[in-house]
């Protein structure tokens, strides 16, 4: 039994739900957050205050801007990977420039 779980790859029923857990929302986070992206640079004043504000405080931005994606309500996780990909697509738009 120790060989299975050591080498065969097994796992205990709580390992299996977190890892479902963790796919299931990635999975949900790589669909809605270029929406998210979208929908805030569509809001006016959004890039200005989203750029004059500090590193710890863009996910309070973009939760002001956007309050829900696809009938999905904003949290932490939600706007924190949403600022990322805001921050990526700024980077993405400076290095065309």
């Amino acid at each position: 039994m120790a060989i299975g779980f050591i080498w065969g790859g097994w796992v205990t029923g709580e390992s299996a739900r977190i890892m479902r857990t963790t796919a299931e929302t990635s999975g949900r986070m790589s669909v809605l957050v270029p929406l998210c992206v979208a929908q805030f640079t569509a809001a006016d004043g959004a890039l200005a205050k989203f750029k004059a504000a500090s590193a710890y405080s863009k996910e309070g931005v973009v939760s002001e801007f956007v309050k829900n994606v696809a009938s999905t309500s904003m949290d932490y996780s939600f706007a924190k990977a949403c600022a990322t990909g805001i921050e990526t697509e700024l980077a993405n738009a400076a290095t065309k420039s």
